[in-house]
């Protein structure tokens, strides 16, 4: 005998596969906003690496500006060469630390290789094969360290008591992302008139570049002064139509023109020194480079 199946049945099967439907989507969801939540502890992420640009001048703790001029990677020694350009008025002796992120706590070797007229020919040696970012601190070192008497300062005491000040004090931090380094195949390897040529057409370089910008600086002056001239003669012309309390209004406006056009005279008058004592030091420059490739 067949039973038959009541319709209050239907209804429950029915309701029960879509209860399992919605409990399906709600564990899907559920999953993937647990996953996204624990992401951070099985993807692997990268921490942002700082790298100071090649020809970007850096400000220094101490006066002045520092620039990395060129900088190599050369894989073949585990070695960085860096030529550095210290823009500062203090003649004091410059001393190098560098750490690599792979192995902060150690010291690399540092050397340098050639020094002349405050460019600075280093190499980074012992460097781990994905050493991945470089902190190199330079130094200021002062010949003798000083003693101040504390007491003197602070008191009208007698005693001998002296605080001694830090014999070295930070330049600036240079970094480099092992990714952005330029990599050259060989050891690098150049005699002290290869790094003085290296350093002498840097230097060509540098002086060329700011000879461009005291010629454009030129340029921008004059154009704003023939701007200024043609202004003052259109104030002079519209005199002769102007009754007297009018005159005197133009007149003093005419006076500032004058006084524009005197000091755009002199700001072209600075350049121009300025490019031929450029020009002068290009010559030198030129001099120099002949004498070391006949060494």
């Amino acid at each position: 005998m067949a039973f038959k199946t009541q319709p209050e049945d239907y209804r429950f099967n029915l309701n029960r596969n879509r209860s399992w439907k919605y409990t399906a989507v709600l564990i899907f969801f559920f999953i993937g906003f647990l996953s996204l939540l624990t992401s951070k502890f099985y993807l692997k992420t990268e921490d942002p690496l700082y790298h100071t640009k090649t020809y970007e001048a850096v400000s220094s703790n101490i006066t002045g500006t520092v620039t990395i001029e060129n900088r190599v990677y050369h894989p073949a020694n585990d070695s960085l060469d860096m030529v550095i350009k210290l823009d500062q008025t203090d003649e004091e002796e410059v001393s190098f630390v560098g750490q690599e992120k792979a192995n902060p706590n150690i010291k690399l070797p540092v050397q340098l290789l050639y020094e002349d007229d405050g460019y600075y020919v280093v190499r980074i040696s012992d460097l781990s094969s994905n050493w991945e970012a470089l902190a190199f601190d330079l130094y200021q070192e002062n010949e003798e360290k000083e003693t101040v008497n504390v007491d003197d300062v602070t008191s009208d005491s007698e005693t001998d008591s002296t605080e001694e000040i830090d014999a070295h004090a930070l330049i600036t931090t240079l970094y480099s992302d092992q990714r952005k380094t330029k990599s050259e195949e060989g050891k690098g390897t150049k005699t002290k008139q290869e790094y003085a040529l290296l350093v002498n057409d840097l230097e060509k370089q540098f002086v060329k570049k700011k000879m461009k910008n005291y010629e454009k600086a030129i340029t921008v002056e004059a154009k704003h002064k023939r701007q200024t001239q043609q202004e003052m003669n259109e104030l002079q012309r519209d005199m002769k139509y102007q009754v007297n309390e009018e005159k005197a209004d133009t007149e003093s406006k005419i006076a500032m023109k004058k006084d524009a056009i005197q000091s755009s005279d002199e700001s072209i008058q600075l350049y121009k020194d300025e490019q031929k004592s450029l020009q002068e030091k290009l010559q030198k420059l030129n001099e120099k480079q002949q004498d070391l490739a006949m060494k």
